[in-house]
């Protein structure tokens, strides 16, 4: 059951992308300015925020469950784990940069960054660059995925509660998020140094990779760098930020269809 779940949501949203019913977060506004009237602290918060919609996922399942019987989890698990991918058009973004970074258009490329990324002007645009695009793409796919095997499409739908509640609250709750944020980037560091270059990516997987300084979106953007033989360092232009982009795409891409191979062979034993 687990496994048809995963596929149909998988294939949903390659086909549809976010948006939709499912990616309409106006509920979780109201649900926070109720909760931020509490005053609570911080973790409790959270788990308010977090704990408050699974249980009404849950009633629901109870309630479809007494009308089409075992139906009821295969459809409440499609739109949890639905419900978990990232919200935006990342696809649309992503493209959008590499044309204006082609034609040199940096300022115009640079709009389609975070803030965070914008704002470190000192580093390359290729730098800039791959952080935050492939956070992005990290963010919006594996954690759900990851613990969607592990905790079920309620443990999925737990991670991007907590992403949600932590951008609607200017980070309040950076440090639960980079908590779960640490073991699916460290398997996708894995899956990317495999997939690539894994001699030069092996000192990252044991060094920085247990380095609590190091943010994952820098391990990632490294660690990705140095998969696909690349120098962020010495990249500088639009024309090293399309390279290094095209790379992170690559490696991406790679590293799902990795992922979704090995949660198949993973059913089939």
């Amino acid at each position: 059951m687990s496994y048809l779940v995963f596929i149909v949501a998988v294939g949903a949203f390659a086909l549809l992308g976010a948006g939709g019913p499912l990616h309409r977060d106006t509920w979780l506004e109201l649900l926070n300015r109720r909760v931020d009237a509490i005053e609570l602290d911080l973790w409790p918060s959270l788990a308010l925020r977090v704990a408050a919609p699974l249980i009404g996922a849950g009633l629901v399942l109870w309630l479809l469950s007494g009308l089409v019987g075992g139906l009821a989890e295969a459809l409440i698990g499609i739109a949890l784990l639905y419900f978990a991918w990232g919200r935006g058009d990342y696809p649309t973004d992503l493209e959008k940069f590499l044309a204006r970074a082609r034609v040199g258009d940096v300022e115009g490329a640079q709009m389609l960054l975070s803030d965070a990324a914008v704002g470190g002007a000192s580093e390359p645009l290729a730098v800039r660059a791959l952080r935050d695009l492939s956070y992005r793409g990290f963010a919006r796919w594996f954690p759900p995925v990851l613990y969607f095997w592990l905790l079920g499409p309620f443990g999925a739908a737990a991670y991007r509660l907590t992403e949600l509640s932590n951008a609607r609250s200017a980070g309040q709750f950076d440090a639960a998020l980079k908590l779960l944020d640490w073991l699916p980037s460290r398997l996708l560091l894995l899956s990317v140094a495999v997939l690539g270059d894994f001699e030069r990516t092996r000192g990252i997987l044991t060094t920085d990779a247990f380095d609590q300084e190091v943010s994952h979106d820098e391990l990632l953007a490294n660690g990705i760098a140095r998969a696909s033989s690349r120098d962020l360092e010495s990249d500088e232009g639009s024309d090293a930020a399309v390279s290094a982009v095209e790379a992170m795409q690559k490696a991406m891409g790679r590293a799902t269809a990795l992922w979704i191979a090995v949660a198949s062979v993973i059913v089939l034993l």
